[in-house]
């Protein structure tokens, strides 16, 4: 490993000191040793720590999916902004690819890379609070920045949490974040929240850019699947948080009637959040609504939420902090029983224009298995609001007349750890198949955390009339094209 003084290696005999562009390989401390010792190029000093070491680059070698294996050369375990540049600047000019990693939340081997992963969660940093901001690196869990945020006094909250709050604020701001158990209805996605941001770019500079500063950069890089920026530091808006959560919870059988209620509970007065579940045909509900309101002191009046609706609802209560790490408390509670981390995760996830929502449902949910979501999967559907989303990527469906778009996921889990090729080739085949009818017949695009094989032409075809614009930022930000190759967006 190397430290502050340029030590490389946990050990002095694996110690890396550098690189040989003739053999492409990292030298370490013994193999630079007199008199064997080939020409390199000393990797100049870091303030954390790069390993090469196999049991490092193995751990990252694979994302949740466990679908992809692609060990890095080297890991870069970052001190500062400044070893990001740094090492950036090295596999710029080594022609060496570079990725980085959060939590390692997507399922296809986005964020994986055979050259040099950068992994963030070792700059984790809160680096201020104010009762509207935040400012933080972008290693940091969502489910900590809460947790520092609820402590203030007053009470606040990022206006959008993912469901599962264990991943990083830089992971889930490349890919867009989505209104999880809060936000959707009354904020827009994590990216719509963003004040400004610190990139180390492609070429190594260390760049701040923001709405007015450098806009071009700050567009292409939130939810721009790190193809252009390594972001290191954000600052993002924050809002009041309530003390309490009440959720309301309804199951249906019929598609129609669950539609109906799902368009009047987005609607509705007083109602926070809301989300779905969806389960293959057999089961005892094929889908289940999840509406909830925040407070303080007045409690939410039951009645006038409920009224209306197709199906009576069980009504719970939780503390605002408990509501928010459900998810998070459940994916615990399968990791020490189940071997989640262990788990192949072949999701598909997409985004439907608001006009398609009961058709695409009626199309696709009676053709669902239990071996489409699995013992330990979950269908999911998350409305949002179009007129709060502000950033030009993720890739929104066009717009079709309507106020809403709606996420659709199928996270579909294994029955049991360990390989199986065929499972994946199937579930691969699959996803293909869904998201290619649900694109040319009912106007789908990707959310791009999920196992769907893309080629050139789905690229494209995903940024539409975006995609020169970021291509544009690609080649002015990241020239030698050494960003985050997984997706192969770019070739």
């Amino acid at each position: 490993m190397l430290g502050r003084r340029g030590f490389l290696g946990a050990a002095a005999s694996a110690a890396v000191v550098g690189f040989d562009p003739s053999s492409r390989v990292w030298v370490t401390e013994a193999s630079a040793a007199p008199p064997s010792a080939p020409p390199f190029d000393r990797v100049p000093p870091l303030d954390g720590q790069l390993v090469v070491d196999d049991a490092a680059r193995e751990a990252v070698a694979t994302d949740l999916g466990n679908i992809v294996h692609r060990k890095p050369h080297a890991v870069l375990r970052p001190g500062s902004t400044r070893d990001i540049a740094t090492v950036v600047r090295f596999c710029r000019e080594h022609r060496l690819g570079v990725s980085t990693r959060g939590q390692g939340h997507t399922t296809h081997g986005q964020g994986l890379s055979n050259g040099v992963l950068i992994e963030n969660k070792y700059l984790n940093r809160v680096h201020s609070l104010t009762p509207r901001t935040a400012v933080v690196d972008s290693g940091i869990k969502w489910m900590d920045l809460t947790k520092a945020t609820y402590a203030q006094t007053p009470r606040t909250t990022p206006p959008t949490l993912t469901a599962y709050t264990g991943l990083s604020v830089g992971g889930t701001l490349s890919v867009g974040g989505i209104g999880g158990l809060v936000g959707g209805l009354n904020s827009g996605l994590q990216v719509d929240h963003v004040r400004e941001l610190e990139v180390v770019t492609g070429t190594g500079d260390v760049e701040r850019c923001s709405r007015t500063q450098k806009s071009d950069l700050f567009e292409a890089v939130l939810g721009g699947l790190g193809q252009c920026g390594v972001i290191t530091k954000a600052a993002l808006d924050l809002a009041p948080a309530k003390e309490n959560a009440r959720t309301y919870a309804l199951e249906y059988g019929d598609t129609a009637a669950f539609c109906r209620d799902l368009r009047t509970l987005i609607d509705r007065q007083g109602v926070d959040h809301v989300y779905a579940e969806l389960f293959p045909p057999g089961t005892t509900a094929t889908y289940k609504l999840y509406a909830t309101a925040f407070f303080d002191g007045p409690q939410p009046d039951n009645a006038a939420i409920t009224r209306g609706l197709s199906a009576t609802p069980q009504i719970t209560d939780a503390g605002y902090l408990d509501y928010a790490f459900t998810i998070d408390n459940a994916i615990d509670e399968l990791r020490a029983t189940m071997g989640w981390d262990r788990l192949i995760k072949p999701w598909y996830d997409i985004w439907l224009p608001g006009s398609t929502l009961e058709n695409y449902l009626a199309e696709v949910v009676p053709t669902l298995t239990p071996r489409d979501i699995g013992p330990y999967g979950a269908g999911l559907i998350y409305p949002q609001r179009r007129s709060l989303t502000t950033r030009p990527f993720p890739r929104l469906p066009r717009p079709d007349g309507t106020r809403w778009a709606f996420v659709l996921d199928i996270n579909t889990v294994a029955e049991k750890a360990g390989p199986d090729p065929a499972f994946v080739e199937e579930m691969l085949a699959r996803n293909a198949r869904m998201f290619a009818r649900a694109r040319d017949a009912h106007g789908a695009t990707l959310y791009p955390i999920g196992s769907v094989p893309f080629t050139a032409r789905d690229w494209r075809l995903q940024y539409g009339d975006r995609w020169q614009a970021f291509q544009a930022a690609k080649r002015r930000y990241d020239p030698s094209g050494i960003l985050t190759p997984g997706p192969a967006i770019f070739g």
